[in-house]
């Protein structure tokens, strides 16, 4: 609550002077408002309220702050002494003439408001009278210029015929240069695909365009007119090189094929499109391409023969020949015993090998009904291979017909886990070779429905009946691209999952009203 502050006042029959004291509180915090009979000064934590006696004329007073002492200076607006300077009067009355006392100061104050407004739009509408009148007196200034140099012009113009008639009068015989001679200039505007002024077009997207169509615009009969063809073999390698950077595999295929259809003994460019057929996991494509660039020349310089022995490798095992892809592993050891990849290939391939070994014994005692020979064996190909997605998967469906929900789930959350993630070229310790024994997209989106509907089944088994509708409607999102008959298959046991729990609710509602 605030303290009320001390104050001393005088009178004369013209001013009211009062003098309060501020107690070292900054001036700069003192807070004064004033009314015709209301001065209020609140500086913390004191607080002077004064309901005056009589009325005073707001605008010539004035306060003035000096040595720690507010001087307020009131000017009456009659002049005549008070004899007190407070209203003594009734609550009421001290209350009523304090709200009209505060009408009256808002209302002078809407009224100053509008009378500046009327003032700037005055100021604002007066400057565009003399901004115009300024413009019109330029424009007039302009026209005098122009009138001024257009006479000028017509008097040396006339002034000129004058001195020529009168040349012409003392002489008939006036020189006249010979016609010239005509001339006939050819020209040709560079050769461009596209018919577009160069100023206007995109020549890079254009040459862009042509790389990437280059097959199609040969046998294009509309360009007939057009050559396309005589492109430097080089500058197409390059542009391939470009698309494979920015990850546009198709064009960069384009690319390089253009390329080796020019000059088909480019043996970095077999070894490009190779890589780019690599990446897209079409096995036949990198092997034609690695085979016939090592046909080419028996003096290929030990780097390109070396990858173009890994990309063949790899190229075997995506078709599963391990055997004709170790000994080519075996091979670029023999051009360089110190290989890092190639012996972190051959270490992997035979952990995969025996890996795989395991798998197909596993699978057999599957199919035989061995559950637990099955499982044992997938167990131990998995210690081999832990990311080997197909392990994971069958061993899964093996804990499912053991009914061991538990390890079912776990093994399909593995397996999800690991076909959510990309490649990881940043840490050199994973062989090359796992990236590219990764599913593709498809084969990837069917494991995923697989494992979805096998991690559904598990859950049903533990009564998560939610969890494994949720599982179902993902894995039905996801084979909506690939395979209707899976659409189909998953869709009827959505619709039978929904109805069991459809029953179990209403047999679940009157126990409950029970």
């Amino acid at each position: 609550m605030p303290l009320s502050s001390e104050y001393t006042w005088s009178e004369t029959t013209e001013t009211v002077t009062i003098l309060v004291p501020l107690k070292g509180v900054s001036h700069k915090t003192v807070d004064i408002s004033t009314t015709s009979s209301i001065i209020k000064i609140n500086f913390k934590p004191y607080l002077l309220d004064l309901n005056l006696y009589q009325n005073i004329i707001e605008d010539k007073s004035k306060a003035v702050f000096k040595d720690g002492v507010l001087n307020i200076s009131l000017v009456k607006e009659e002049c005549k002494l008070w004899g007190q300077l407070c209203f003594a009067g009734s609550k009421s009355e001290i209350i009523a003439r304090r709200k009209n006392a505060f009408q009256l100061r808002d209302a002078r104050t809407r009224q100053q408001t509008e009378k500046a407004a009327e003032r700037k739009v005055d100021e604002e509408r007066l400057m565009l009278r003399e901004h115009m009148a300024l413009e019109e007196k330029e424009r007039q200034r302009m026209d005098e210029i122009k009138d001024r140099e257009k006479k000028n012009a017509e008097d040396e113009m006339f002034d000129t015929f004058a001195s020529l008639n009168q040349t012409k009068a003392f002489s008939d015989d006036i020189y006249l240069p010979p016609v010239r001679e005509k001339v006939r200039l050819s020209f040709r505007h560079t050769p461009r695909l596209f018919k577009t002024p160069l100023r206007q077009s995109t020549k890079k997207q254009e040459e862009e365009f042509i790389v990437k169509n280059r097959s199609r615009l040969r046998d294009n009969a509309l360009l007939a007119d057009t050559d396309v063809g005589n492109v430097d073999p080089i500058w197409l390698t390059s542009k391939g090189d470009e698309f494979y950077k920015r990850g546009d595999i198709g064009s960069a295929i384009n690319a390089y094929s253009e390329a080796l259809h020019a000059d088909s003994t480019m043996i970095d460019t077999f070894l490009a499109r190779a890589t780019c057929y690599l990446d897209l996991r079409e096995a036949e494509p990198v092997i034609e391409d690695c085979l016939a660039a090592l046909k080419l020349s028996n003096s290929i310089e030990t780097r390109l023969k070396k990858k173009l022995l890994m990309r063949l490798g790899m190229a075997y095992c995506l078709r599963t020949e391990y055997d004709k892809a170790l000994e080519l592993f075996h091979s670029v050891l023999q051009l360089d015993k110190n290989d890092h990849d190639a012996l972190q290939h051959i270490r992997y391939l035979k952990t995969l090998m025996e890996a795989t070994e395991l798998k197909t014994k596993a699978d057999k005692h599957f199919s035989n009904g061995s559950l637990e020979e099955a499982k044992e064996n997938y167990t131990k190909a998995e210690k081999l291979d832990p990311g080997h997605i197909q392990v994971l998967m069958n061993r899964a469906a093996c804990h499912l017909a053991l009914r061991d929900s538990a390890a079912c789930l776990r093994d399909c959350n593995t397996a999800l886990t690991l076909l959510s993630q990309g490649k990881q070229k940043s840490d050199s310790s994973i062989c090359a070779l796992v990236d590219i024994l990764r599913p593709n997209n498809v084969l990837k989106r069917k494991c995923q429905v697989i494992l979805l509907c096998r991690r559904a089944a598990a859950k049903q088994l533990t009564d998560d009946l939610h969890g494994a509708l949720d599982d179902l409607e993902q894995a039905k999102s996801i084979a909506n691209d690939d395979d209707d008959a899976a659409v189909k298959s998953i869709a009827k046991e959505i619709e039978d999952l929904k109805a069991k729990m459809s029953s179990i609710d209403t047999h679940e509602t009157p126990q409950s009203k029970k």
